[in-house]
């Protein structure tokens, strides 16, 4: 299943990875660092909220320990040395309405953490600020358990053994997933 996931999603994928690198360059300011941590939150926070509802109980360790969107709030008052406001959210989210379509949307947030390392290493060569390395809690993913987290995902997914309507929705929500993100960062004008 996960080769799947990785071969049906590849282009969108890329096409996300197309727009949001460009951002995340230009993120050379600390201020500009704020908006593309706000940006990253306004999609995180409400996909998370949908994935948690939906995420089947038997996932390894559960979905709580998985979630992203409170360190970016964490690395906006880091950044600014302040409290974050809640940002907007995007209200064009991909249909969650079940487990496997969670599972899709999860596969998109555990593939981008492994870039996490990629989207850090920019940010350090571009970004001159004192405060950034105790702001980048988002982008270091899961520290030096990264690689486990993601091992740890990959098996959960080749064990599951949903129906072929079931997987078909996996690699479809997946792929609305990394689609309604990439719409998302694309309406980001500001940060272009």
């Amino acid at each position: 299943m996960i080769e799947l996931l990785r071969e049906r999603t590849d282009k969108q994928h890329q096409e996300l990875e197309r727009v949001l690198i460009p951002i995340i360059r230009k993120a050379n300011t600390p201020e500009k660092y704020i908006r593309l941590l706000a940006l990253l939150y306004g999609y995180y926070y409400p996909l998370e909220q949908h994935i948690a509802a939906h995420m089947d109980i038997s996932f390894p360790g559960g979905f709580e320990r998985r979630r992203k969107a409170p360190f970016l709030l964490d690395d906006i008052a880091a950044i600014s040395g302040v409290p974050a406001g809640i940002p907007p959210f995007c209200t064009d989210l991909p249909e969650i309405a079940d487990h496997a379509q969670a599972l899709g949307a999860m596969y998109v947030l555990e593939d981008l953490t492994l870039d996490g390392q990629l989207f850090s290493h920019i940010l350090l060569r571009n970004l001159q600020a004192p405060e950034l390395p105790k702001a980048m809690t988002f982008f270091q993913g899961y520290g030096s358990d990264t690689q486990s987290y993601w091992d740890t995902f990959v098996h959960y997914v080749q064990g599951y053994h949903g129906t072929e309507a079931q997987q078909q929705s996996v690699l479809d929500a997946a792929a609305a997933t990394f689609l309604k993100f990439k719409t998302w960062v694309s309406g980001a004008r500001e940060l272009q």
